[in-house]
């Protein structure tokens, strides 16, 4: 067998660069075939622990990454959509959904990896939305096993180099050795910024005799505690909020590796006998990876409470908003109700701007098949939610008799408040999804269809407008245009879809194809308009 030389660290390097590559086009096709949206897996989260967890591990399993996962947790705090007890156990949650790839690429199926990727090709190229992102899933995969393979030739000689062997074959014969194995591997880590890349590197190690079984669990242990490299440097000068949960982190990943450790030779035989009797020795490393990130969590969780505390203590921090969500009212501070009741009007009339502008946007959206723009409305609500939630928190602390003008106008601002912020979600809600669905089945309206539908939408949008103006200058016989208008809009809005039944009927293709989707947009913006009626019937 010859020796290690540059050619083989060459196929090395070349087969790690593919295996990220494929790692991220994966990633990137299993996000597309949820519809882009991590939302819907942290719809999941409550205030309890076993959810959050199961989140987190939805979330990696989807990412394909725990360090993503990380990096998604530190900026969602930031911002204040997520609490750290949410996160810590989305954390822990994230350790659990990061074994089902490795135990994935434990297998050796090389020989089939460039069929998966002239698959992965082929979908990749087919106009059908989850056919292109199956496709991606399909590549990346391919490109993942193809890039092993290159790991384990680049990395099979490398026994027969007498530094690299002495230094590899002594990693689990000695405590010294364990540890400068886990150096090595955190080493490792940093520089690709995937424990998965280490893992791999561990598969290839094994499976070419140059690394023992004890070797290659402290590269598991040294990968798991490495894996906070890359959201370290992406919340570099980030608000404490964010630091927390690279501190919970990085507590809990150090915590694991001193406690289960010293019983790695144990560790190493459960996870030979979960392995069976199989040839490939990589499938035990796999075993020993899923038996540290599922007892790591599962031991440190009724821990998680006092070291969500200790990180408060130890990075304390002010409640802090993100720029632009709110604009006139600072929640930690007590106004005068006349002053109050003055910048929460201000503040619900700006918050309805902002969902204005997004209904403006959504049926262009809709029409161009833009799944970007979509996706980048449904996740403003946010911003929306999380304003409704201090105007409304700041409004009910406010001190004024029950039976006062007062407490009339403060009712009044929280009804109209509460609207806008459902308008919001029939925007991020209901026209986003049709809009989505749409571009998934590659449909298009027709194009008398789409004119009375622009025409109507345009109405529905002047009318909303009208009433939030309302909410600065209260004007009663603007209040009643608004909700007369109501009225006249449902004529309108029934006149349209009279019009798309009678293409319907007449066979017009595209009115066929989209009808679902037409209608329940016809739906949507009738709600907006039993809102904006609302609101002018509240403002006077």
């Amino acid at each position: 067998m010859s020796s290690f030389s540059f050619g083989h660290a060459s196929l090395a390097i070349g087969g790690i660069a593919l295996f990220l590559f494929g790692v991220r086009l994966a990633s990137d096709g299993l996000k597309g075939l949820a519809g882009g949206r991590l939302r819907i897996v942290l719809s999941a989260i409550t205030g309890r622990r076993i959810p959050a967890m199961l989140a987190g591990a939805a979330a990696t399993l989807m990412l394909q990454s725990t360090a993503a996962t990380t990096v998604m947790l530190v900026g969602l705090c930031n911002v204040g959509l997520l609490g750290l007890h949410q996160a810590a156990g989305m954390v822990l949650g994230s350790f659990i959904g990061s074994t089902l790839i490795v135990q994935l690429i434990a297998f050796d199926v090389a020989q089939y990896a460039l069929l998966g990727v002239a698959a992965g090709l082929l979908l990749a190229g087919m106009r059908h939305r989850i056919a292109r992102n199956a496709g991606g899933v399909v590549l990346g995969f391919g490109l993942i096993f193809y890039g092993l393979h290159l790991i384990r030739l680049g990395f099979e000689p490398i026994h027969t180099t007498a530094e690299f062997g002495a230094f590899f074959s002594r990693l689990g014969a000695s405590p010294l050795g364990f540890v400068e194995g886990i150096l090595a591997a955190a080493l490792l880590t940093a520089v690709t910024q995937s424990s998965v890349v280490t893992v791999a590197v561990a598969f290839a190690l094994v499976r070419g005799g140059a690394m023992p079984a004890l070797g290659a669990l402290s590269f598991v242990f040294g990968a798991h505690l490495a894996s906070d490299v890359t959201p370290l440097i992406a919340a570099a000068g980030s608000p404490r909020r964010g630091k927390r949960v690279l501190l919970f982190d990085f507590a809990t990943r150090l915590a694991g590796l001193l406690i289960f450790a010293p019983f790695s030779v144990y560790i190493v035989r459960l996870a030979q006998h979960l392995a069976g009797p199989v040839d490939d020795p990589a499938r035990a490393v796999a075993w020993q990876h899923t038996i540290v990130n599922v007892a790591n969590p599962l031991f440190m969780l009724p821990f998680s409470g006092m070291m969500i505390r200790a990180a408060r203590r130890l990075l304390p921090t002010r409640a802090a908003l993100p720029a632009g969500v709110i604009l006139y009212i600072d929640p930690k501070f007590a106004d005068p109700p006349p002053i109050a009741l003055e910048k929460a009007r201000k503040e619900i009339h700006a918050m309805g701007l902002r969902v204005t502008a997004d209904l403006t946007k959504a049926l262009a959206a809709i029409e161009d098949n833009d799944a970007a723009a979509l996706q980048a409305i449904a996740a403003a609500d946010d911003a929306t939610d999380l304003a409704h939630k201090v105007v409304t928190e700041y409004l009910s602390r406010l001190q004024v008799e029950q039976a006062s003008l007062e407490a009339r106008r403060r009712n009044a601002l929280l009804y109209v408040s509460n609207n806008i912020e459902q308008i919001g979600d029939v925007v991020s809600g209901m026209l986003v999804d049709m809009g989505l669905k749409k571009e998934e089945r590659g449909g298009e309206f027709s194009i008398e269809g789409a004119r009375l539908l622009r025409v109507y939408h345009r109405r529905v949008v002047e009318n909303l407008r009208a009433a939030l103006e309302l909410i600065l200058a209260p004007d009663e016989t603007g209040a009643r245009e608004i909700i007369e208008n109501e009225g006249r809009l449902n004529i309108h809005r029934r006149a349209v879809y009279e019009a798309h039944m009678e293409q319907f009927g007449r066979g017009v293709k595209e009115a066929r194809e989209t009808s679902a989707v037409y209608t329940d947009i016809l739906a949507a913006l009738q709600q907006i308009t039993r809102h904006s009626s609302e609101i002018a019937e509240m403002v006077v």
